[in-house]
C-alpha cells in the first residue's frame, strides 16, 4: 500500500522539539564558553614589594649595617674585665675587633692588626707611600694569588676596600706574618672562608669605618662610589652577593674530596686564632687555645668544668675524638676557662667543611701533644 506524501512528512511536534533542543544547546555552549573563559582568567598576583635600593645603599643604613657586622650589636661598648686582659669590644660576624683597635682601652690581643682609629683620614695618605708603590710593582704582572687582585686603589675608600678583599695587596709595616718581611698579612681574605662576608657587607663595613670618627656625619662615606669605581660593575644586592668558595661547601660531599691538612687549616682560617704545632702557617695565633689535642682532649673531658656542661646538657662528648669534633662543630658547648663565648670561633663549620676534611683535621689534631709545642 502506497503512503501519501503527507504521511512521510515529519510531524510538527518533532520539529518543535528539535528547534527547542538546538536553542538550548546553543545557549549552553555560549554560556559554557563564557564560563570557561572566566575560569581561565588569571587571578592578579600580588606584586612583591620591590627592594628599596636607594635606602639600602644610603650612608645611614650602610653605616648601621657595618657597625652590626663588626660588633654584633647596635650599641657597642667596651667590655672591661678586672685583669684588663680581656678588655675588648663586642665581636660580630666580621670578627674585626679581635685583631684591631677601635677605641681607647682595648686589650693587647686587639693589636694584632693595625689600629683602626683615624683610618678614614689615614687611608688617603697610604696611597702616597713608597710602600704602596712597592706592592703595586710586586703584583703588576701577576695578581695576588688568594684574592686574584692587583693593588690599584685611587682613593682612600678604595684602599680600605682593597685591604679587606686583598690583605696582601698592602701590609702595614710591622703587621706581617713573622718571617715574611712584612710582605704577607695575617688577615684572611674576608669574602672567602671562613667568614665569607658578602660584597654588600664589605661595603657596609667600609662605610662604618669612614664615618666612625664623626658619628652622625655621613659626608665622608664614599664606599658605594668607591666599590663601583674599583670593580667596574653594578652594585650587588645583599642576597645576590656570591660566596667565593660556595662550591666546596656541604657535608653531602663526604669523602669525595679531601684537602691536605695544611690546606684545610688555611681554608678554614684556623691559624688566625690558634697555634698549631707542626703547621708552619699557624705559629702566631693568640686568640684561641693551642690545639695540642693529643694531650689536652682527655684533660678537658675529665675537667669539672666540662662535666658541668655535660650535666647541663650542653656538652655531650664521651671520647677524645668526639670532644675535638664537638669543639669544631659546636664551639659554644664548652668554652675553656680563660676564654669566652664569642671570642671568634665560627659556629657554622658543619656547613662549610666536607666530612672528609673534618675527619682528616680531627685525626691530625689528635696526633699533637704538648711536647711538640716547644719544638
Amino acid at each position: 500500500m502506497n503512503r501519501s506524501q503527507s504521511d512521510e512528512s515529519v510531524p510538527m511536534w518533532k520539529w518543535s522539539f528539535v528547534f527547542i533542543a538546538v536553542i538550548g544547546l546553543t545557549v549552553f555552549v555560549l554560556k559554557g564558553g563564557r564560563n570557561s573563559k572566566e575560569l581561565n582568567v588569571e587571578t592578579p598576583v600580588e606584586e612583591k614589594t620591590s627592594i628599596n635600593l636607594e635606602k639600602l645603599f644610603s650612608p645611614a643604613v650602610l653605616v648601621s649595617e657595618g657597625q652590626f657586622i663588626i660588633f654584633g650589636t647596635d650599641r657597642p661598648e667596651l667590655e672591661v674585665s678586672p685583669t684588663g686582659i680581656f678588655d675588648r669590644m663586642p665581636i660580630g660576624k666580621g670578627k674585626c675587633a679581635h685583631c684591631h683597635r677601635f677605641v681607647e682601652g682595648q686589650g693587647k690581643k686587639q693589636s694584632r692588626g693595625p689600629d683602626l682609629r683615624g683610618l678614614e683620614e689615614r687611608s688617603h695618605n697610604r696611597l702616597l707611600e713608597a710602600r704602596y708603590t712597592m706592592f703595586s710593582e710586586k703584583y703588576a704582572k701577576n695578581p695576588e694569588s688568594a684574592s686574584g687582585l692587583k693593588p690599584k686603589a685611587k682613593t682612600g675608600g678604595e684602599y680600605i676596600l682593597e685591604s679587606i678583599y686583598c690583605p696582601n695587596c698592602f701590609v702595614v709595616e710591622g703587621f706581617g706574618i713573622s718571617g715574611s718581611d712584612d710582605l704577607k698579612s695575617e688577615m684572611p681574605v674576608m669574602n672567602h672562608l671562613p667568614y665569607e662576608l658578602s660584597d654588600y657587607e664589605i661595603i657596609a663595613v667600609v662605610s662604618y669605618l669612614q664615618a666612625k670618627e664623626s658619628p652622625g656625619d655621613f659626608s665622608k662615606v664614599t664606599a658605594v662610589e668607591d666599590w663601583k669605581q674599583y670593580f667596574k660593575k653594578e652594585l650587588p644586592l645583599p642576597e645576590d652577593s656570591p660566596k667565593v668558595f660556595a662550591s666546596s661547601v656541604g657535608l653531602a660531599e663526604t669523602e669525595k674530596l679531601t684537602n691536605s691538612v695544611e690546606e684545610i687549616i688555611k681554608m678554614n682560617g684556623c691559624s688566625v686564632c690558634h697555634k698549631i704545632p707542626g703547621i708552619a702557617s699557624a705559629r702566631t695565633g693568640l686568640i684561641g687555645p693551642i690545639l695540642a689535642m693529643k694531650s689536652a682532649a682527655s684533660l678537658h673531658l675529665s675537667s669539672p668544668e666540662y662535666r658541668q656542661k655535660v650535666s647541663e646538657g650542653r656538652a655531650k662528648a664521651t671520647t677524645e675524638r668526639e670532644y675535638v669534633m664537638e669543639s669544631i662543630l659546636h664551639p659554644d658547648a664548652f668554652i675553656l676557662p680563660g676564654f669566652r663565648s664569642g671570642d671568634g670561633m665560627p659556629s657554622d663549620y658543619g656547613r662549610k667543611m666536607t666530612l672528609g676534611d673534618l675527619e682528616k683535621l680531627v685525626a691530625f689534631l689528635l696526633t699533637i701533644d704538648e711536647a711538640m709545642i716547644e719544638k
